[in-house]
């Protein structure tokens, strides 16, 4: 039986764990990476060597996923207001970031600079090899349309840290190279970005079969060219820093950071996007009700092959997420905690929020009767969940002082009174199966909703995309109140990404985009605090993290100091020192 990795066998599985990560330190995008030494003109002579070399420029995703959500050192959930990374050494990621620290000499930043870079100068080795090669010529044109996606994809990573950046196209700079011009404006990387989508899409098939199921397909390409336009459409960059009420910046930093002004039709342009995905009539969430309330939003995350599935890192079976969060007692690390922020956006299982007085929500007893993705996503005090070697499930304690995994008990013990759940098995003790979503179509729906409605308010459209995603999610009554304005349905449709794509590397770009990250209610980490009295439990509202963002500079990374001193026509974003 073969193992894989994006649907490739398990001897393409050592090579992808050979490949180097973005974890090597001080170095910019210009210096040696596997590439830097290989032979060309024998990779490409020989079929096997040449889909390694592609194989290796899928291994970018993975890494990319380890370095912005699963890692020892944190994640980019851990740097917004969906919780507390475990670690508070000033050298694990999230730390700068929470205490309003992020510069441009930060390992982080440069770290990932050069990670994407590198894939970028890879994947023009490999255009510019693959019709040197054997392989056929069908699979030359479908790999070309895979890496092409692939380049696309890096500079989407790229662009939604950094804003603008230099495009190199199809050159392949040489590890001492300079880059002769500076950064592209916003504008022009966006074009790009959705050029090259086009252009894959061209190339690429509706479905991978068989041992390629995971690989790139036109789905894919279209559904990350809708996620672009949606960040274009976007508050941060429709005209972010326009000096209209938006951010400050010099002249020659406005256009790398943003459109010159706002365009109300970018929403429709993003709109259109997302529907074409809809339109392909390939993709659909994973809905089951009827084996428990919400059970489908829980187990597609363990289904390889499903149809909500886009885009997704497909490991080997493993216990990793269970390894990194959960708590001691279950054998974790409890690597990130969960703010009150999260537990708090999750309405009543009838879907009605917990401010509102007809909801039935008891402050006292607020884990009672909450929408099913709660108990999918967050372990409270008191939560249900199977031992480390039986399925037989026990209370998880998290109270002040509670034995191993409560609050207090050790400084890697939960600060929130809270451990993460999100994606976790809990219906067996060995390996699981991993569907993990870089795009999946709950977030195709969503984004279809929030540009749509921004263009053109609350039509039965937006209505209908919303509703799926609750009715899937087991909530009864799933609709929303009628009559909704576009600011209600702004708002609604806001807290439904908060929590549907919650610890799926959405929420940091989200409040980013929006403008809203400096909001301090998003800033500071709020937890709860329960203190054992006999039989019952008294509440306490903490503040577990009081972070500090540095508005308006943290909307975006710093440019690496490294490239900075070596480019001399790179200009730094607002607010940052060289």
């Amino acid at each position: 039986m073969k193992l894989s990795i994006f649907g490739f066998s398990a001897a393409v599985v050592i090579l992808f764990f050979a490949v180097p990560s973005c974890s090597k330190k001080g170095a910019d995008f210009l210096d040696k990476t596997e590439s830097g030494t290989i032979n060309e003109p024998i990779t490409f002579a020989d079929s096997i060597r040449t889909m390694e070399f592609l194989n290796g420029i899928y291994q970018g995703v993975q890494n990319n996923y380890k370095q912005t959500f699963l890692t020892n050192y944190g994640s980019m959930a851990d740097c917004t207001d969906e919780g507390e990374v475990m670690w508070t050494g000033s050298a694990n990621y999230p730390v700068p970031i929470n205490q309003g620290n992020l510069s441009a000499t930060y390992a982080w930043v440069s770290n990932c600079w050069s990670h994407w870079f590198s894939r970028i100068r890879n994947s023009n080795i490999y255009l510019k090899n693959v019709k040197k090669s054997p392989l056929s010529a069908a699979m030359q044109s479908r790999t070309t349309g895979e890496v092409r996606f692939l380049r696309a994809w890096y500079y989407h990573q790229l662009v939604r840290f950094y804003g603008g950046v230099p495009l190199v196209g199809d050159t392949t700079y040489s590890p001492d190279e300079l880059i002769s011009e500076g950064r592209n404006s916003l504008e022009e990387c966006i074009n790009y970005i959705v050029s090259e989508l086009d252009a894959a899409a061209q190339l690429l098939p509706d479905d991978m079969p068989g041992a390629d199921y995971g690989r790139v397909t036109r789905g894919a390409a279209l559904a990350l060219k809708a996620r672009t336009l949606l960040y274009a459409a976007s508050p941060l960059f429709n005209g972010g820093y326009d000096g209209n009420g938006g951010f400050a910046a010099a002249p020659e930093q406005k256009v790398l950071v943003s459109y010159p002004s706002y365009d109300a039709n970018r929403w429709k342009v993003a709109a259109d996007a997302f529907k074409a995905v809809m339109d392909m009539n390939k993709y659909s969430l994973y809905e089951d009700n009827t084996t428990a309330a919400g059970y489908g939003f829980y187990k597609v995350f363990h289904l390889r092959v499903n149809n909500e599935a886009i885009f997704s890192m497909m490991d080997p079976p493993n216990t990793r997420l269970e390894g990194m969060w959960l708590p001691p007692t279950r054998g974790g690390q409890g690597a990130s905690y969960p703010g009150q922020q999260l537990v708090d956006a999750f309405p009543m299982k009838d879907g009605k929020a917990i401010t509102d007085l007809t909801s039935g929500y008891n402050p006292v007893n607020p884990y009672v009767n909450r929408d099913p993705r709660f108990y999918y996503t967050v372990l409270y005090n008191g939560a249900m969940f199977r031992g480390t070697s039986t399925t037989t499930q026990s209370p998880v304690y998290t109270y002040f002082g509670a034995p191993t995994d409560g609050m207090g008990v050790s400084s890697y013990t939960t600060r929130t009174g809270y451990y993460c759940r999100k994606m976790l098995n809990n219906e067996g003790t060995g390996n699981t199966n991993r569907s993990i979503p870089e795009i999946r179509y709950a977030e195709i729906l969503l984004s279809y909703a929030e540009a749509t409605n921004e263009f053109s308010g609350p039509t039965q459209e937006v209505y209908d995309a919303v509703q799926a995603i609750r009715r899937r999610a087991g909530l009864s009554p799933f609709e929303l109140p009628a009559g909704l304005t576009k600011e209600d349905m702004r708002q609604a449709i806001r807290n439904e990404r908060r929590i549907e794509l919650a610890y799926e590397n959405q929420r940091y770009f989200d409040i980013r985009r929006w403008k809203v990250a400096h909001d301090p209610e998003i800033v500071i980490l709020r937890g709860i605090k329960w203190t054992k009295d006999g039989s019952t439990y008294k509440r306490e509202d903490i503040v577990a993290d009081p972070r500090a963002f540095s508005h308006p500079a943290m909307y975006l990374f710093p440019i690496p100091s490294t490239e900075m001193g070596r480019q001399k026509k790179f200009v730094q974003n607002p607010g940052y020192m060289q």
